[in-house]
């Protein structure tokens, strides 16, 4: 007599299920690790790049950092304005554009006087810089359309404010995989810290 094969028997089955679950649970903490070690790389490039507009901002006429969120992830360019070279404005947008994190990345931001945090959207992008003689975070700059006009470098050399109205930030929140960087601004040294969330 044939025996017909018809399926699995009821101990296969758990067999299978108790190793499915046990390379699940070596998978999950290796993937929360890898997004976690994203989140630490996000902040410390916000961090780099902070450190560059700063000395950007001190040395050139204007020099500023561009945070913003695409489709695909968060980027981070420079804008620098280095004055007139044989008579030509010198001016840079978009320089040394880098991808910093995946759009599964969490990037969000507080400001000055508000107690929740502001995730960011696509298209949205957070412009930052220092004040050229102090050393100081300058307020946010517009997020308008004009802003990519080359009349603002001249406004910001004939000392105009572009800045939305005075607000600051003081926070910037990089979060994923289970892991969260906190960098702190401080406004008035310009400096910054980063801890953990």
């Amino acid at each position: 007599m044939k025996k017909k094969n018809r399926g699995f028997t009821l101990v296969e089955m758990v067999v299978i299920i108790s190793i499915f679950v046990l390379l699940l649970g070596i998978m999950v903490p290796s993937l929360n690790s890898i997004l976690g070690f994203r989140v630490q790389r996000a902040a410390n490039s916000i961090a780099s790049a902070l450190d560059k507009t700063k000395i950007e901002a001190s040395n050139r006429l204007v020099g500023e950092m561009m945070l913003e969120r695409r489709e695909d992830g968060y980027y981070i360019s420079y804008i620098i304005d280095r004055g007139k070279v044989n008579g030509k404005e010198n001016i840079k947008w978009n320089e040394d554009e880098e991808k910093i994190a995946p759009s599964k990345t969490s990037i969000s931001y507080k400001v000055e006087g508000g107690n929740e945090a502001k995730e960011m959207t696509v298209g949205e992008s957070l412009i930052i810089t220092y004040d050229r003689a102090t050393g100081a975070f300058l307020p946010l700059q517009s997020q308008n359309e004009t802003y990519w006009d080359k009349d603002i470098f001249k406004e910001l050399r004939d000392g105009k404010s572009i800045f939305t109205g005075g607000v600051y930030c003081n926070q910037i929140i990089v979060s994923g995989g289970g892991r969260t960087r906190i960098i702190n601004l401080l406004k008035d040294t310009g400096k910054y810290e980063i801890t953990a969330g």
